[in-house]
């Protein structure tokens, strides 16, 4: 969700409970092998062929408040056959429409900037490091809870919010899956990833490259203390 925790509803003998525990108390190393390689490869997360869609995205989100049974949600109609959808949904009482984004979203809330925060959530993923860095293990064991749970607040106050956080979730999905299909298809990859996805994965690629071949490390002042004198000589 939005506040970078996982919700879960647990359901026991006689009662429900939801839990929240923040995303980096997850260990790294369950990214990749709960990922199927389909999804890796898969440029439709907008399920760009349905009537009507319905998520959480570009919905606002309240990290104290809501949970994910309770929050608002944002529904994308799409041509008139979902337009007939949502309204008779409306009329038998199901959904109450809190607010129109009007044609493209274009009224919808929409705070902040995700190009920074993109490019670091690439940078620092687990799955990413994996296809990029051969030698890269990730690691079995996530944050201890409070630190989770702090970086888990202060990062949802610093994320876009509403549409461009969609946008975000987004822009990294797309940069994500064709790096994987550019380590797994190679040349193949050109006619597999489409026309749209590379638009929109166009802006971040100097960010790109930089992950793919990532300049050699400088050595630190104190290598050239220790070993500079030896140089000279």
């Amino acid at each position: 969700m939005a506040d970078f925790r996982v919700h879960a509803r647990l359901r026991g003998s006689d009662e429900e409970e939801t839990v929240k525990p923040a995303y980096m108390t997850l260990p790294p190393s369950i990214g990749v092998p709960s990922i199927a390689p389909s999804c890796f490869s898969c440029f439709d997360y907008t399920n760009g062929l349905a009537d009507v869609v319905v998520g959480y995205m570009g919905a606002p989100f309240d990290a104290k408040r809501d949970e994910m049974t309770t929050a608002p949600l944002m529904v994308t109609v799409r041509n008139e056959r979902g337009r007939r959808m949502l309204d008779t949904a409306v009329a038998s009482g199901r959904v109450e429409i809190l607010q129109r984004g009007g044609v493209g979203g274009r009224e919808l809330p929409s705070t902040g900037d995700r190009r920074s925060i993109t490019v670091k959530t690439v940078q620092g993923d687990s799955m990413v490091k994996t296809l990029l860095e051969p030698d890269f293990v990730a690691g079995n064991q996530g944050a201890p809870p409070f630190v989770a749970n702090i970086l888990a607040d202060v990062i949802a106050r610093t994320l876009p919010t509403g549409l461009e956080f969609a946008r975000y979730s987004i822009d990294y999905h797309y940069i994500r899956n064709q790096l994987f299909c550019d380590d797994r298809m190679g040349t193949r990859a050109t006619r597999h990833v489409p026309s749209y996805a590379r638009a929109i994965c166009e802006p971040y690629a100097e960010d790109v490259e930089a992950l793919k071949n990532p300049p050699p490390p400088e050595p630190s002042p104190l290598w050239y203390l220790v070993f500079g004198g030896r140089f000279q000589r």
